[in-house]
């Protein structure tokens, strides 16, 4: 195949980077402190792509599902579940993660690992990072654009939520679908990039291309509510809230 020559591949990447700015720009006007303290949690269901865990608190919890996975481990029912709650012999609330403005903080409060390394005090995850919980549960971690502060993980190892996702996304503000590799979620086929925004009211999807929200002609504020399916010319996606 033949390759974009540098200067034109520059320039393309140049104006991509400045549509997404404003974006991000928008999302950092609408989005208040209250809004992001909630700790609302979704699943995007991407045709052609797959299913995606989306989170859009600052502070995240890591550790297993609640019932027996193991005939050693007892959890009671009432206890609550973690936001990342995996199918693996882990404790409850093995770990947390808390973005503090542009960095991801992992606090261990039990068995952890950063690129092989075993932590027992608060760390700043870098980029590219892989963490291991208890020797055996091992996440890839990244933060795939220096335009948004929003973080990725997937799965390294075998071990998944009890709902099957291909991977989680921390949620600053903003969240990029599309054809880039530094989009937060790859959508190879897609034309064009589709970005997620956090406001008040809601989660907002925008981009260049005309889109539908729940069969109707988007407008440029419409929330994304409960289960609705957003599709455009070559792309479709249901974003559903979880309880």
């Amino acid at each position: 195949m033949k390759q974009t020559a540098g200067p034109l591949r520059t320039f393309l990447d140049e104006r991509r980077d400045t549509m997404i700015s404003s974006f991000f720009s928008l999302a950092s006007k609408a989005v208040s402190t209250e809004s992001q303290a909630t700790s609302d949690r979704y699943v995007a269901w991407i045709d052609g792509v797959g299913a995606w865990l989306i989170l859009t608190g600052s502070s995240v919890s890591l550790g297993r599902v609640n019932g027996n996975v193991s005939p050693l481990i007892k959890t009671p029912v009432s206890e609550p579940e973690a936001d990342i709650a995996l199918v693996a012999n882990l404790s409850r609330s093995h770990a947390g993660i808390q973005r503090i403005d542009e960095n991801y903080i992992l606090n261990p409060k039990s068995s952890v690992q950063i690129q092989s390394r075993p932590i027992s005090y608060d760390t700043v995850l870098p980029d590219s990072c892989e963490i291991t919980l208890d020797d055996s549960v091992r996440l890839s971690f990244s933060i795939p654009t220096p335009l948004s502060a929003t973080a990725k993980m997937t799965f390294a190892s075998e071990h998944r939520p009890r709902t099957s996702v291909d991977g989680v996304i921390l949620m600053a503000e903003t969240c990029l679908l599309g054809p880039s590799a530094s989009d937060h979620i790859l959508c190879r086929n897609w034309s064009e990039s589709v970005v997620l925004v956090q406001t008040p009211a809601g989660i907002v999807a925008k981009s260049k291309q005309e889109m539908q929200i729940g069969g109707r002609k988007a407008g440029a504020s419409d929330v994304v509510s409960n289960g609705q399916v957003v599709s455009g010319d070559d792309f479709r996606f249901r974003l559903e809230p979880l309880i």
